[in-house]
């Protein structure tokens, strides 16, 4: 059967043009005007879109499902117009080893709502210790890179063995930048004039920014393709524009958080505000946007990190790091970004579709012979984040009660139409 979305925005070939997409059982078959199918799906004033790339989630399945499973969180994926995330690998056991993987993949078969893939650890259990088989790991197709997120590898000859040995088994390190000889203990919040007004423990931009000038120069030196996740620092974007301008195949992710809000925007000190990296300084998010701007910046992730409502009902300084954010990342970039002028909304298409595609070395595009995985969204329909219509099991935000717009219409996987 062949479909036809009719007349809709269709971010194609870099811009918004006004088109029809013909979709043949899994397939675009074709794309136009005019166009005619069985089956018409009206999307006059919709934005017609390749769905959305995650590179940075965490599923807590398996070891921690009362914070999420792989159920609930690629449903609220799927609710964001995503088509595929990458997992985390600090699940419970650590994926670390071809049985943890094997396990992963069968659970995702059953369960997932989305295409999902993982990363590897690159140290087994995270500990930094003793690399992972990167050739064993590798041989899954369900692997899409090698990462020790939630920790930083501290051992620099680590991080230049890991390095090696994913440019050998021709993978990526995703990288989590933290230089714990810059942290003491209770660190949650940015260093800044809250955290002193309050006796609580800062984190400074250098616990990010060391291990990503270390990395770069490694990365330089090995020749390997290297990311890195959840950027917040201004040192980071400007130690990231010069290794890109070096034509180097390095680049960097921001989250929706970082690129909207700043330590200032923390209520009462409310542990939904607290997020590893912490929100930062006006300078460093103003620095994140110009970076998204000019392309230094090449992809916009989530790190969505469900947590108990118990966990998160903790003081600040105790509550774990992480916030949700698969369902409404690109509304609130879109709300807060994109309608008030800050970034192109084609810019923001591109750091969600086609350029974390290209990261990870995944075929992904509004383009004819490809799958059809797309999203349709009404930019123009507007709605609250409320704890009633989160789809994750968690509801740890900061953007609780927020006004957004942007709502995903339907959702098309591999030709598969789902009307949300």
């Amino acid at each position: 059967m062949k479909t036809v979305l009719k007349n809709g925005n269709v971010y194609y070939h870099g811009s918004i043009q006004l088109l029809d997409v013909e979709i043949t059982d899994e397939r675009i078959t074709q794309i136009g005007k005019d166009l005619h199918g069985d089956h018409v799906i009206d999307c006059t004033n919709l934005l017609v879109t390749p769905g959305f790339v995650d590179l940075h989630v965490h599923l807590r399945e398996p070891g921690f499902e009362h914070k999420g499973t792989i159920q609930t969180e690629t449903l609220s994926a799927k609710y964001g117009g995503y088509s595929y995330l990458v997992a985390m690998a600090n699940t419970k056991p650590c994926m670390d080893n071809e049985q943890t993987i094997a396990d992963f993949q069968k659970r995702v078969e059953k369960d997932s709502a989305i295409h999902t893939f993982t990363y590897s650890a690159i140290t087994k259990d995270l500990k930094g210790e003793e690399l992972v088989d990167f050739e064993s790991n590798s041989h899954f197709d369900i692997v899409k890179g090698f990462s020790d997120d939630g920790k930083g590898v501290q051992n620099k000859e680590m991080m230049a063995y890991a390095m090696k040995e994913a440019k050998k088994n021709n993978s990526i390190i995703v990288a989590h930048c933290e230089d714990e000889s810059e942290l003491s203990p209770g660190a949650c919040i940015n260093l800044s004039k809250l955290s002193q007004e309050n006796g609580l423990v800062g984190i400074n931009n250098a616990s990010e920014y060391n291990h990503v000038r270390r990395d770069l120069e490694l990365s330089e030196e090995i020749g390997n393709r290297y990311h890195i996740c959840h950027i917040s620092t201004k040192e980071t974007v400007s130690a990231l524009r010069k290794y890109r301008a070096k034509g180097l195949p390095v680049s960097g992710e921001a989250c929706p958080h970082h690129l909207i809000l700043t330590d200032e925007n923390i209520k009462n000190l409310n542990p939904d505000y607290k997020m590893n990296p912490p929100l930062r300084s006006k300078d460093d998010l103003n620095a994140l946007i110009e970076g998204i701007n000019d392309g230094t910046v090449t992809c916009i992730s989530t790190d969505h990190a469900p947590h108990s409502v118990e966990e998160k009902q903790k003081p600040i300084d105790q509550a774990p790091f992480g916030i949700i954010g698969n369902q409404h990342a690109f509304s609130l970039v879109y709300t807060y970004l994109v309608k008030k002028g800050i970034i192109k909304l084609e810019t923001v298409l591109k750091c969600m579709t086609t350029n974390p595609s290209q990261v990870i070395g995944l075929d992904h595009d509004l383009e004819v012979g490809k799958l059809a995985n797309i999203a349709i969204i009404d930019l123009d329909e507007e709605y609250t984040i409320t704890k009633d219509n989160i789809k994750s099991k968690a509801c740890n935000t900061p953007f609780l009660n927020t006004q957004c717009f942007g709502v995903t219409k339907y959702h098309i996987l591999d030709g598969h139409i789902d009307k949300l």
